[in-house]
């Protein structure tokens, strides 16, 4: 299928549907490309890739690890690499991985001197939510944004077969699915209460009917999306013993404390405990990790909120009211009303 996906001036094509070597089958493409991607998906996919073009001595693969590539020492290896190609070389630069790499090409393709364009193919949902997100972002590992930039690709291709394989990657990736229906819709979040009720639907049933809802729920509000949890997510790379949890435990703690602290300060009827036990029986650590000092915690997000941009606030599930930001009072309410729910949960 084929989708025109515009945000703000930018029109960009969005294809999903079928398998990524018949997508590309399809197209002719004379220019030399550049393929910034994962090892994962270069061990997977080049041998499958090459072929489809008829030069392929043309394509040139710059391999980056599995891991968040998009951070300064990563670009500078990328910058030193392309030193090869002539400054006027026209070319395709082609982002194909992980979040880091969508951001990385599209900061790439956005600054390189040669004459480029851009396409993007993500492998997984979060990764097609950076490609639908116009900010492109470089790290100072482990997490500070230090250069940020505006791009947009010309084309994006989907294939969902890659990231239905992922299976352990399932969980991470149904968080966008609910923060677009916390933010956007809230019938998309009952369907998704209604059709993966348990930790085996979501690791079982398809994502495929939902990407076409998904990539409407991004043209509308893409930023909001993108930053929805972000301050408290933040929080936990400043915090002593953040390390402990995973970058994506840190992303689901962040949009769970900015949704609870939303509930707290600015409240409206929603069945919370409810919506933990959800949460719960899909898989997702909602307990506290003991190690780290919900006191810190709470003090570096209040430190980070007298830095940072006012924060989303709902009016109501799917109803966008403003944007504010957080006081001692709100956050310590909401680790109180965060640690009751679970305790009542698991039963302490």
């Amino acid at each position: 299928m084929e989708l025109d996906y515009q945000v703000e001036e930018a029109l960009t094509k969005v294809f999903y549907g079928e398998t990524l070597v018949n997508q590309l089958r399809a197209l002719s493409i004379d220019q030399p490309i550049l393929f910034l991607t994962n090892q994962r998906y270069y061990d997977l996919f080049a041998d499958k890739i090459n072929p489809l073009f008829a030069n392929q001595a043309n394509n040139d693969w710059y391999i980056c690890a599995n891991t968040q590539c998009n951070h300064l020492t990563e670009l500078k290896n990328l910058l030193d690499f392309t030193k090869r190609y002539p400054e006027n070389q026209s070319m395709f630069v082609i982002g194909f991985g992980n979040e880091g790499i969508m951001d990385l090409a599209g900061f790439f393709q956005k600054h390189t001197i040669l004459d480029s364009s851009l396409w993007l193919i993500p492998v997984s949902i979060r990764s097609l939510s950076r490609a639908l997100t116009p900010q492109r972002t470089i790290l100072q590992l482990p997490n500070r944004v230090v250069l940020q930039t505006i791009n947009m690709p010309e084309r994006i291709v989907y294939d969902q077969t890659i990231s239905e394989r992922q299976v352990d990657g399932k969980q991470i990736d149904f968080l966008t699915f609910i923060c677009c229906g916390v933010i956007c819709d809230h019938r998309f979040l009952q369907n998704l209460y209604k059709n993966y009720p348990n930790k085996k639907q979501l690791t079982t049933r398809p994502f495929a009917g939902m990407i076409e809802e998904m990539i409407y729920f991004y043209q509308l509000e893409a930023e909001n999306l993108s930053n929805y949890g972000k301050l408290f997510e933040q929080a936990f790379y400043l915090t002593e013993n953040g390390h402990l949890l995973s970058a994506s435990m840190k992303k689901f703690l962040g949009m769970m404390f900015h949704f609870v602290w939303n509930l707290q300060a600015y409240p409206f009827d929603f069945q919370l405990k409810n919506f933990f036990v959800w949460l719960d029986l899909l898989g997702y650590p909602i307990q506290w990790l003991e190690q780290i000092s919900k006191m810190e915690y709470l003090e570096k997000v209040l430190f980070l909120a007298g830095k940072s941009k006012k924060i989303l606030v709902l009016e109501k599930i799917g109803i966008i009211d403003g944007y504010q930001r957080p006081n001692e009072k709100e956050l310590l309410r909401t680790m109180t009303v965060f640690q009751q729910i679970v305790s009542e949960i698991r039963g302490n």
